[in-house]
């Protein structure tokens, strides 16, 4: 009988091991899948915002070039080709990290009547054609109006859909995950409630650093640490929602950083991304803790201010107009001085979240346009 039972006991304990490694190697498979899935993701994502901006360069460009500025051409034809290679790398892959893109995805780009891939191509199309005119010709103003309505409306649409259910898809390919991970986490409790679990501890810890790893990366920008563009509307629902309850007053700010593009260009993206750093560390700093501070992509930041009215939101945005200002970043033992424009957009008596940052994002426009290092307020 004492022999038998240690049979049962030792095939019971050989049978435990084979199904908590089985449920290990089963569970990091698949969230080693789902992780490589969301950096995939979010490169996607990252591709379709800096679409969006590319195209509002190029119209801004070319209504440069109409006014008769020559010296903006090269500009011009860079950032069409960027655009160009950033929409097939999207549409059919780059070979390398880029997912395919999904069905709901791939229906926008190549299905209807007028797919957004086709948009593009006609985008493109134009602008080319406008960047072989002559600054200043007359007959260029007449094509330069299709190309500031496409960019104003259709295409900056279309990006921002396919960006939505890119994060949708992300989200859904997360719960997934936290669905797993229960799962395995109560086939893993109910054998460890036979055996011994202090065996098995390392193996648990490992499964809730993946879902602490992932959770972070679904919630946060990688590069700057701040909220990320779904968690900074969710988080902004909620205080709007808070609002209604106790009414009071509410600001929205847009943070742009002023020619990045030439940063990159002249000493690096490693400066770039510095820059971002400390424009990141500075708004962390300028602001309080009830505020919130989100990097929504590129080198373009949003800030939601309760309790805050617009005098106040622009009493903030002059100090930190003033203290990015004076920063200096050393690489490589060059100075890197650089400024921000920012937009102000008050809350009405009914809030919400996407009007204020639209309305934030037009005053930004307007300090751009009025010669940045600058905040402006909202109509």
């Amino acid at each position: 009988m004492q022999e038998l039972s240690t049979r049962k006991l030792t095939l019971s304990y050989v049978i435990a091991l084979t199904i908590i490694a089985s449920l290990s190697l089963s569970s990091s498979l698949t969230f080693s899948r789902v992780l490589k899935q969301h950096q995939g993701s979010a490169a996607l994502i990252n591709i379709c915002g800096r679409q969006g901006m590319l195209s509002q360069r190029i119209a801004s460009l070319a209504s440069q070039l109409a006014l008769g500025d020559e010296s903006v051409r090269t500009d011009l034809i860079s950032a069409i080709d960027q655009l160009e290679t950033a929409a097939h790398d999207l549409a059919y892959g780059d070979g390398k990290d880029l997912p395919e893109l999904s069905p709901r995805v791939r229906s926008i780009y190549f299905e209807g009547s007028h797919p957004l891939y086709q948009q593009i191509t006609d985008y493109l199309k134009l602008a080319r054609r406008i960047a072989g005119m002559k600054a200043g010709d007359p007959a260029l103003r007449n094509e330069l109006a299709p190309l500031l309505e496409a960019a104003r409306k259709p295409l900056f649409t279309g990006f921002d859909v396919v960006v939505g259910l890119r994060e949708l898809e992300s989200e859904d390919r997360l719960s997934y995950l936290q669905w797993i991970q229960a799962m395995t986490l109560a086939g893993t409790l109910a054998t460890l409630a036979v055996e011994a679990i202090l065996i098995f501890r390392p193996m648990i810890r490992r499964i809730a650093e993946y879902a602490k790893n992932l959770l972070l990366l679904a919630t946060t920008d990688p590069l700057t640490g701040l909220l990320n563009r779904r968690s900074f509307m969710s988080r902004a629902a909620s205080e709007i929602m808070r609002r209604q309850r106790m009414p009071g007053p509410m600001t929205a700010m847009m943070v742009d950083a002023d020619h990045f593009k030439k940063v990159n260009d002249t000493y690096g993206h490693d400066a770039g991304d510095a820059v971002l750093k400390a424009l990141a560390t500075a708004l962390q700093n300028g602001i309080r803790e009830t505020d919130i501070l989100a990097r929504f992509g590129g080198e373009e930041f949003a800030l939601l201010l309760p309790g805050v009215d617009v005098d106040g939101a622009c009493e903030l945005a002059g100090r930190l107009l003033r203290e990015i200002a004076a920063l200096v970043i050393w690489m490589d033992q060059k100075p890197i001085r650089f400024t921000v424009s920012i937009g102000v957009a008050g809350a009405g008596e009914k809030a919400a979240i996407d009007l204020m940052l639209k309305s934030a994002d037009e005053a930004l426009y307007l300090a751009k346009t009025s010669g940045r290092n600058r905040w402006m307020v909202a109509p």
